[in-house]
This record gives structure tokens, C-alpha cells and sequence, in this order.
């Protein structure tokens, strides 16, 4: 089973996540950058990380350059969230390796789609099923 990792401090948007993705994927939510590295170096082996970025000062920020300059991690596919809307922040989160930016709140069944793409990019796709509809109210 493909491994995701969620660093997202908001524990309505990490349970849509979860319950989203953990029907696919095994996802491991942590609440922190510090909490993202050690597990990432426990278990470095992920197929795709979803990063929460509220803005270009958050330590999630810097976990994103470092990831980008790793050798190991900067090979993962990475999807940004955020509730900001600065495209300066997202041009920097895209130049840094970002394979997608999402703005919240999002569409839940589209972080899938996209998901699936990132995580099988390189290899066979599972037959695509039909689409499912998210109605969770979370705000």
C-alpha cells in the first residue's frame, strides 16, 4: 500500500484528509514540522507528503526548502496547502518543488484525483473507480 504523510495543524482539515485518502493509501498525519522530520526519518519512505503552509515565515515553509535540497526526500512528490492566497508564496512553494498548490478550503474529491496522479505517476495506476462525493461540513 502507497505511504502518504499529512503535516497539517488543524484537526478538521487533517481528519478530511485521512478520511479522504485512508481508504487508498496508509496516511500518517503529524501536527508539526519537527514531528514530520523525525517521523521522515524513521520511515522515510513515502510516496507522496501534503504540507500545510500558512505563510512564507511557518517552519512548514522551511521543511519544504529542506526537503527540496535532500537527496532522499526531495524526490517525493509534495502537495501544498494553504489558506493563503499569495502567489508569491506559491511560485516559491512550486520553485521549491511543490507538485501542487491547493488554497482552502478545497475540493476534497480533486485532492484525490490528484493524488492518485502524483502517487502513480511512475508506475500502473489501479482501475480509476467511480467518483465519490465528500459532504463533510468541517467550519
Amino acid at each position: 500500500m502507497k505511504k502518504i504523510l499529512t503535516i497539517e495543524d488543524c484537526n478538521a482539515i487533517s481528519y478530511l484528509i485521512n478520511s479522504v485518502l485512508s481508504k487508498e493509501y496508509a496516511v500518517t498525519s503529524v501536527e508539526t514540522c519537527v514531528d514530520a522530520i523525525q517521523h521522515l526519518h524513521n520511515d522515510h519512505k513515502k510516496d507522496l507528503i501534503i504540507l500545510d503552509i500558512p505563510d512564507s515565515t511557518s517552519d512548514n515553509f522551511q521543511l519544504l526548502e529542506h526537503m527540496a535540497t535532500s537527496s532522499v526526500f526531495g524526490k517525493i512528490p509534495t502537495v501544498v496547502i494553504s489558506n493563503s492566497d499569495d502567489e508569491q508564496l506559491k511560485k516559491q512553494a512550486v520553485k521549491l518543488g511543490a507538485s501542487l498548490f491547493l488554497t482552502k478550503p478545497f475540493d476534497p474529491v480533486y485532492l484525490s484525483d490528484k493524488v492518485r496522479d502524483l502517487v502513480y505517476q511512475n508506475s500502473e495506476r489501479p482501475v480509476k473507480r467511480n467518483k465519490t462525493v465528500f459532504n463533510l461540513n468541517i467550519f
